[in-house]
């Protein structure tokens, strides 16, 4: 079942959607632990398999917390349509757009300071706008709980594209 294209804005309909999204990683997840339970066992004792296990385990381990927000109903806006946008374009195999959300969402649209090098009067309004909040700020900044399951999002995608590959080769990522 495939997310829609905006937050709904009725309780009801915010409450299917949490259960979507929840749904979707759970499955997500899911398959990632089962591709890693079929490999050989050669692989499973080198070292990158069990990194690659561990990454996994880290994984679920770090969305445990966006999993209550869902079942809470308490996800914050700012984060939910990002989420809704990421999630949808990884149900379509758009993993470049998906990628691009999650980019948006982590770092954010805000200016980053290149330098000292803006010392005149001129640039005060720029420099300014480096402090400012608001909509362009990056989430993932905000609190160690969130960057860590807004990794694992991350991960998520990465093992999608890779399981789920896309028809089109121009939206495979990295």
């Amino acid at each position: 079942m495939k997310v829609p294209d905006k937050v709904p804005e009725d309780e009801e309909g915010k409450k299917y959607l949490f259960r979507q999204l929840a749904s979707y990683f759970t499955m997500v997840l899911k398959e990632w632990e089962i591709a890693l339970s079929k490999r050989d066992d050669s692989v499973k004792s080198t070292f990158q398999g069990r990194q690659a296990y561990n990454a996994m385990v880290q994984s679920r381990d770090n969305m445990k917390p966006l999993f209550k927000k869902f079942e809470n109903a308490d996800v914050e806006e700012g984060i939910l349509g990002p989420i809704v946008e990421i999630v949808r374009n990884a149900q379509n195999r758009r993993y470049v757009d998906a990628n691009d959300g999650y980019l948006r969402l982590s770092i954010g649209k805000a200016a980053w300071p290149i330098g000292v090098t803006m010392v005149g009067i001129h640039e005060r309004s720029a420099r300014e706008k480096l402090h400012e909040g608001g909509q362009d700020k990056a989430h993932i900044m905000s609190d160690e709980i969130t960057r860590k399951f807004l990794q694992s999002i991350k991960r998520c995608l990465t093992f999608a594209q890779v399981r789920w590959p896309p028809d089109d080769q121009l939206q495979l990522m990295g």
